[in-house]
């Protein structure tokens, strides 16, 4: 399989639009006049689509797509990097007890798991 990040890692919205159509075409095709050139709401149509999959249980999907979001996040800049906390993570896994979305919560790297892990205590502080 062809890598997916080049060598300067993925930094930005550009790069994230990019490798969302090369890889997942239908979903970078669902993105709206609206949503396109706003970072987070691009990154919420992944996170629905990954929502669409875990509810479905196709999990060959959910699997691809945290594996996308596992390489976006590794390579990431500070913009790219938060899009994935905020519009990704809370989106598709805070407050998913459902055990379809417990499956897929097995299916994230060790660095997503912390990420998420992060996310989740920031929530709980707020409460």
């Amino acid at each position: 399989m062809a890598e997916l990040v080049s060598a300067g890692g993925i930094k930005d919205r550009g790069d994230f639009e990019r490798l969302l159509s090369e890889r997942f075409p239908a979903i970078a095709a669902e993105i709206d006049d609206f949503e396109r050139g706003h970072l987070h709401l691009e990154i919420a149509v992944l996170a629905r689509a990954t929502c669409g999959a875990v509810d479905l249980g196709d999990l060959q999907q959910v699997q691809a797509h945290v594996g996308f979001v596992d390489e976006l996040f590794s390579g990431a800049g500070p913009d790219l990097e938060n899009a994935v906390y905020v519009s990704y993570f809370e989106n598709v896994f805070l407050g998913g007890e459902d055990t379809r979305y417990m499956l897929a919560r097995t299916m994230l790297s060790k660095r997503l798991q912390n990420a998420l892990a992060e996310i989740e205590e920031h929530w709980k502080k707020d409460r």
